[in-house]
């Protein structure tokens, strides 16, 4: 079902309605009156999403056009990675907030990386904010998608996969949305032929009307609009890559700090 055409537009459908969800954001800014911290972090969020969904589909997403429409950013290349760079909601000196900064191609981070990535965490430790940083540190070592990453060790690729696995088990048993769809993009990095849409299906259930998601699975969740952004933004990826399969546009250039 993952290859059919049918499928693959639904996929394309949910995504539409998403972005168009998040362009009603974007014109909620006020790029005239500048933005305050908590507009700068959405800022980022979304123009690093924008960049990779442009990656996977080959030519500019339409988040990317919304963000220039809006901000008046000018042509040029990936101006949305220099944004992106202000590493907004990571923790000051955790290894993803020192990946963005550097770029995962330093060796002693990478090697740093890898080690986080081939330990098994038990059930008991998990939250969302520690799938968040596996997820954020995954996504950092594969550029997104515009490479694979080059480990010491051949296992580590399985054994990233399993905890992903084991991840989005966690996600589902719980109803945690986002969870899920990081781990759904996860996983189609490490292997762009896995087929996730079984877990897919619990993530496009709990689209709402407006197109957003909530952070907890659930049709008519109860959260509001401020809560919506990255589950959102974590679902478009994990549709992106789904769709789309392999990076189509050439690699990015990282490092990502401005």
């Amino acid at each position: 079902m993952s290859d059919s055409p049918a499928y693959t537009q639904l996929l394309t459908l949910i995504a539409a309605r998403s972005q168009n969800w998040v362009r009603q954001q974007i014109n909620l800014l006020d790029p005239t009156s500048g933005l305050d911290d908590a507009a700068d972090a959405a800022v980022a969020e979304i123009a690093l999403t924008a960049q990779v969904c442009g990656g996977f589909r080959g030519t500019e997403a339409p988040l990317q056009v919304f963000l220039r429409n809006r901000l008046g950013a000018g042509p040029g290349p990936s101006p949305e990675w220099l944004l992106a760079s202000r590493s907004s909601g990571l923790e000051p000196g955790g290894l993803p907030e020192r990946m963005m900064r550097s770029g995962p191609s330093d060796p002693a981070l990478l090697a740093e990386a890898e080690a986080l990535l081939r330990q098994p965490v038990p059930d008991e430790r998990l939250t969302d904010q520690s799938v968040d940083t596996y997820a954020r540190v995954l996504a950092l070592c594969y550029r997104f998608g515009a490479e694979r990453p080059r480990f010491a060790r051949a296992r580590t690729y399985g054994d990233a996969f399993a905890n992903c696995l084991r991840f989005a088990d966690w996600a589902e048993r719980r109803g945690r949305l986002m969870p899920l769809a990081q781990m759904v993009f996860c996983l189609y990095l490490i292997d762009p032929d896995h087929d996730a849409s079984a877990m897919l299906a619990d993530v496009i259930a709990s689209q709402r009307p407006d197109g957003s998601f909530p952070m907890r699975m659930g049709f008519g969740t109860a959260e509001g609009t401020g809560l919506a952004l990255r589950p959102t933004l974590a679902v478009l990826l994990a549709l992106h890559a789904a769709i789309y399969r392999r990076w189509s546009s050439p690699r990015p250039g990282l490092s990502m700090a401005a």
